[in-house]
């Protein structure tokens, strides 16, 4: 009998350790998402997974703009989130970027801090981990300024650099944004002064030094 009841001990202390490994971490998740008879469902970039996603955010973001964004059932569209894994299920606790539009898998971050966009007139920052770029459309050379980790101040986090006769500064702050050409959703807004000319646009993480 004691043997019995330790071999349902130990049976019960594995399972619970097994469901304790099965529940990692929340990490940030992009991929293609799409809606399926078991809800949304999540492909993440360079994996042949499918994943169900449990949309955990404020307000159910993800279900809100996957039927604004797709305007028709079956389109798949991308989406970065934070989420927790649970097997084959993602918790969505949090939204960073959702658009229709765009490069999606395709984008490599590991060595940008920072992207920016915006429209009227059309400009993209790219902060990296060797410089930052500044770029108008048109062919003219991207502005090269020094590299440099963004200095955090209160709820934003700013950058101030200058190149030959150029000054760029730069202030990124947590406030919803729309992407006026695409509708793209995004969860950062961005403010530029670039040699006395005020710009603003959305802005999203890279994987290099990612604020936590």
């Amino acid at each position: 009998m004691r043997w019995f009841l330790r071999r349902i001990v130990l049976a019960g202390l594995a399972a619970c350790a097994t469901a304790v490994q099965a529940q990692e971490s929340p990490r940030v998740w992009r991929g293609n998402f799409i809606a399926a008879k078991q809800g949304l469902m999540m492909s993440p970039c360079r994996s042949g997974e499918r994943l169900i996603v449990h949309d955990g955010t404020p307000r159910r973001q993800l279900d809100t703009l996957y039927k604004e964004l797709t305007q028709r059932p079956g389109r798949a569209i991308f989406m970065e989130l934070t989420g927790t894994r649970n097997g084959r299920m993602v918790l969505a606790e949090r939204l960073h970027r959702a658009y229709a539009e765009g490069p999606g898998c395709r984008e490599d971050l590991d060595s940008v801090r920072l992207r920016a966009n915006g429209v009227e007139p059309f400009w993209h920052l790219d902060a990296g981990r060797d410089a930052v770029l500044m770029r108008r459309p048109g062919g003219e050379p991207a502005q090269r300024f020094p590299a440099a980790a963004l200095s955090k101040r209160g709820g934003e986090y700013v950058y101030e650099g200058a190149a030959e006769h150029s000054v760029l500064r730069f202030v990124v702050r947590e406030a919803a944004c729309r992407d006026a050409m695409t509708g793209g959703y995004y969860t950062l807004s961005v403010t530029a002064d670039w040699d006395g000319r005020r710009l603003s646009g959305c802005a999203y993480w890279g994987d290099f030094e990612r604020p936590r």
